[in-house]
């Protein structure tokens, strides 16, 4: 039998309901698989909301590391959907670093993993209606008003959970970047996070100065361009600001940057 509150390692109250229970469960059974994670790879445990510049950072670390970082999309067919990843070398055991993505959808990942972890975060309001202007491309989502709001509301929720839990109150172990300064200050970030990784202010300007010139903000897929909020096709001033207002409530307004209050 299984005791949770040994392996919770404190008491579970009657008024948790089991999907609070599971994610303490599978936080519990990542940190046990990290005990036993591979010590020659430097795990790096990549935390982000989606469209906030995930797949645009991990392009200019793969140019500026080439063959020394190997990349796991955690989402894509094929892969072992575990954390930490049971397969952190590349094809020829060769590499250095181990870069794993994931979005914390249902909030269950651990914050207590052996390595690092690189945390991205976005302004609310273009986020959204970047996620929701996929998921109409991906055929998730019906283009409509009501499909807009409901779908704002629901990203709105995740911001604030996402915040609270990475970017609040970030660990030791813990680099944040906010895309808008990746792409305003894209060499000055970059330069940043790579020195997170290594762990060393050493930056080879021969690398640097290759990731920069095949990563071109706004000419890369992972940019994909920066677009005027007031543009969006379901553009709303009243229902941003509300939204915005909830966000600054729950998150405060520090580090958060707000279009409409």
């Amino acid at each position: 039998m299984i005791n949770l509150n040994a392996l919770l390692r404190r008491r579970v109250e009657y008024y948790e309901y089991p999907w609070a229970i599971e994610g303490h469960l599978r936080s519990a059974q990542s940190r046990l698989r990290s005990l036993f994670q591979a010590s020659d790879v430097g795990f790096i445990f990549s935390k982000s909301m989606p469209r906030s510049g995930h797949r645009f950072l991990s392009e200019c670390l793969t140019h500026y590391f080439g063959p020394e970082l190997h990349y796991c999309g955690f989402y894509r067919p094929g892969c072992c959907h575990r954390i930490p990843c049971k397969r952190p070398h590349d094809g020829g055991l060769t590499n250095r670093y181990f870069m794993q993505k994931s979005h914390d959808f249902g909030f269950r990942d651990s914050t207590r993993l052996n390595g690092k972890y690189l945390i991205q975060y976005r302004s609310p309001i273009p986020r959204l209606q970047s996620n929701y202007d996929l998921a109409v491309a991906r055929g998730t989502a019906v283009p409509s008003r009501e499909s807009f709001t409901a779908f704002a509301e629901r990203e709105t929720v995740y911001f604030i959970n996402f915040y609270r839990k990475w970017v609040a109150a970030p660990q030791l172990n813990a680099f944040t970047v906010a895309y808008e300064d990746l792409i305003e200050q894209q060499e000055r970030t970059l330069t940043a996070a790579i020195g997170f990784i290594t762990g060393d202010s050493g930056i080879d300007a021969a690398s640097l100065a290759r990731a920069l010139a095949a990563t071109l903000v706004g000419g890369n897929s992972g940019t994909g361009g920066v677009r005027d909020p007031m543009q969006h096709a379901f553009f709303d001033p009243v229902l941003f600001a509300r939204l915005e207002h909830r966000v600054a409530k729950e998150c405060g307004r520090d580090r958060i940057r707000f279009l409409f209050i």
